[in-house]
This record gives C-alpha cells, structure tokens and sequence, in this order.
C-alpha cells in the first residue's frame, strides 16, 4: 500500500566567500506510518551543537496531521513531545489533512511564528514571521498543486526581511545570546519547496509544500577573532505533503526543490517568489480555500491494498 512519507531537510553545505551557507534539498527524514496518505506538519528544528557558543544541539518537531484512505479529516495534535515550544512560539496555528475517499485528497498548514530563539539568553528572537500557508493537492482534471504563501517582508530574520533566495543579516552576541561573541553575520537561505509530479494517464499523484530557512553564521570577538564559522539552525514550516498512487508502489526517497535564487547583497533581500496571494478581487488563494472551505470532491482513486 502507498504511503505518504515528506519532510524536508537540507543536506547541502556550500561556502559564500567565508560564511558557510547551508543550502536546502527535499529529503525524506522520518517514515510516516502505514497507510498515511495525506500529511502535514506545524514546525520542524533543527540546532547545531557548537561548544565554542555555549549552543546545545536540538532535534524536534511539534505539530502533525495525517489521514489514510479510509477518509476523514485530521485537524492536527499539537502535542509536544520534542519539546519545541521551548525554542518557539506559534500564534493563529492550524493544521489539516483530509481524505474524502475515494475523491478529494488535502493537506495544508497555517500559522505564524511570533518567534523563535536559539537559547534564552537571546536578546531578540532570531525568527519572526506573518501568517505561513501551505497546502498541497491533486484533482484527475490537472496537476497536482502545492502553494506557500506568505506576504513580502513578513518573514524576518532578527528584523531584516527574508525573501525565497539568500540574505546577509549582521548580528550581535547580545543578540543570539553568545557570550565572548562581540560581531556576527549570519547567511539565511530561504527554499519556498512547491513540488508536484507531472499530471499524466495512470500511475501515482505527490506534491510537496513547506518553507525551510537554513541559517549559519560567521562570529567575531572583540579582537576580530573568529569564534564559529558554520550552520546554526534549520527551520521548516508548514510541510505538507500528498501521495495519491491509485495502487502504484511507493515512490522514493529525495525531491529536489526549486534552485534557490542567486545571493544578493548584505540587506538586499533576493527576489520574492511568484505572487501566490490573495488576488484584487479578493478570490482566496489555494491554499487559503483549503484551509478556510469544505473541501471540493476533486478526485483521487483511492489506493489498492
């Protein structure tokens, strides 16, 4: 029986004049269970370990909504096993994975992250965003979709907006909380992941959706020393995923996202992904409608056993 198993995680580790940035390709981390079809996720970190800054290593997830192709809708458990909400804080969250079997197959996520910190010495939070939407789905009648919305400038990186592509943002110790580090500048990589496979007669159905920021950062003290020069963290939102495979076997491991636009300058953020918000006529967008209306039977056959 197919299964839906995404998560998205960065594994490519590049170097941008002296600054490690860590660049962002889609993975398969965790297996979702037998017979999960349709699944979404709130937020996933990820801290480097650095003994250098005081930062322990941390590994986490909070926030997961899946359905097989029995059919219902999950509306997501916010549990927090990992112990995430230590790190961050979410407002206005939302999760949603449906299946009305045999025909409509959804998942999506909303929310925005009112911050997210390192450690809690951090003299600001290290992450803030507006609201994050995600959704995915496929209907017989076209392609598969997979939607991240989020307006310009709203998601922001100790104040300085981060658009889709790669940003200088300089930093403080006071700020991230690094006792001995006087100077810092870190290297945000944003990847909008919308990953659909291509509509043709027979075979399986997945899409992909989320936004990962990787951050790493060059560290200076008072001398001009560098302190650290590497990753610090990795942050996905709002994951999502579909496989509709109408009885084909499961696909495997490893989608590539979109590449991740040239750097720009230090406070210049990259061009913004394509315009995905809600239109001059106030139509919703994709995945606001899938979030905020009873879902359409759209069609999907439901998977052999």
């Amino acid at each position: 029986m197919a299964a839906v198993a995404t998560t998205l995680r960065s594994l490519l580790l590049t170097a941008t004049g002296s600054v490690a940035v860590l660049g962002a390709v889609l993975a398969m981390r965790a297996t979702a269970a037998t017979g999960e079809f349709v699944l979404a996720r709130g937020v996933e970190l990820e801290i480097r370990g650095i003994p250098a800054l005081g930062q322990e290593a941390f590994t986490g997830s909070w926030g997961r909504a899946s359905m097989g192709p029995s059919g219902g809708e999950d509306g997501g458990d916010w549990t927090d096993p990992d112990g995430v909400r230590a790190f961050v804080s979410l407002a206005g969250r939302r999760l949603r994975a449906r299946v009305a079997a045999p025909v409509s197959w959804e998942a999506g996520g909303r929310f925005r992250v009112r911050q997210l910190r390192l450690n809690p010495r951090a003299g600001l939070p290290l992450l803030v965003t507006g609201t994050v939407r995600t959704g995915v789905s496929w209907r017989p009648s076209g392609p598969a979709g997979a939607s991240v919305v989020a307006a310009p400038g709203s998601v922001a990186v100790l104040g300085q907006p981060v658009e889709a592509g790669t940003t200088s943002v300089p930093a403080t110790g006071v700020q991230l909380g690094y006792p001995g580090v006087t100077g810092a500048v870190l290297t945000v990589v944003r990847t909008d992941v919308r990953k659909t496979s291509p509509h043709a007669g027979g075979g399986g159905r997945t899409a992909e959706a989320g936004m990962i920021l990787a951050i790493s950062g060059r560290m200076f003290d008072a001398s001009g020393a560098v302190v650290y020069d590497g990753p610090l963290a990795e942050v996905t939102l709002g994951e999502a995923g579909i496989d509709c495979a109408g009885g084909a076997t499961r696909r495997g491991p490893g989608l590539i996202p979109s590449p991740v636009p040239a750097p720009t300058p230090s406070g210049t953020p990259a061009s913004a992904p394509p315009a995905t918000g809600d239109g001059p006529d106030g139509t919703p967008t994709f995945a606001e409608s899938l979030l905020s209306m009873p879902a359409v039977p759209a069609g999907c056959s439901r998977p052999s056993a």
